[in-house]
């Protein structure tokens, strides 16, 4: 796994949005304190994902798809953005964002490129 560095977490959301837009995306979320899993979102259409800087520390990560049913997932006070490698590291299938409540897992079809996210790494 990768990780996304904080500054770049805008730069890289915009880059998603251009390069994976309209791709499979499977959405879940894991409760950090109960390690409950919730599906959001199976086989849906991504659409995007933003980034929101607020004062404090509640910062705001947006994801929305669409398709035979469209989602809108809130991550509030994100705390990591990791990329599950693949093809010998020269493409991710697998997002993780970590954050104060719990852990969403986005696997996207096709998967992100390394080209997309090389300049983003920690």
């Amino acid at each position: 796994m990768i990780e996304i560095h904080t500054r770049n977490w805008r730069t890289f959301c915009h880059r998603l949005n251009e390069s994976e837009h309209g791709a499979t995306v499977d959405i879940h979320w894991i409760d950090r304190a109960t390690k409950t899993e919730k599906e959001i979102a199976r086989a849906a259409e991504f659409e995007e994902i933003t980034f929101q800087k607020r004062d404090g520390c509640s910062d705001l990560i947006k994801i929305r798809t669409s398709g035979e049913t469209s989602t809108h997932h809130e991550i509030v006070e994100p705390i990591h953005i990791l990329l599950r490698a693949t093809e010998d590291g020269a493409a991710f299938n697998g997002m993780a964002v970590e954050a104060e409540e719990g852990i969403t897992l986005i696997t996207f079809t096709p998967v992100i490129r390394k080209s997309i996210i090389q300049s983003f790494a920690a």
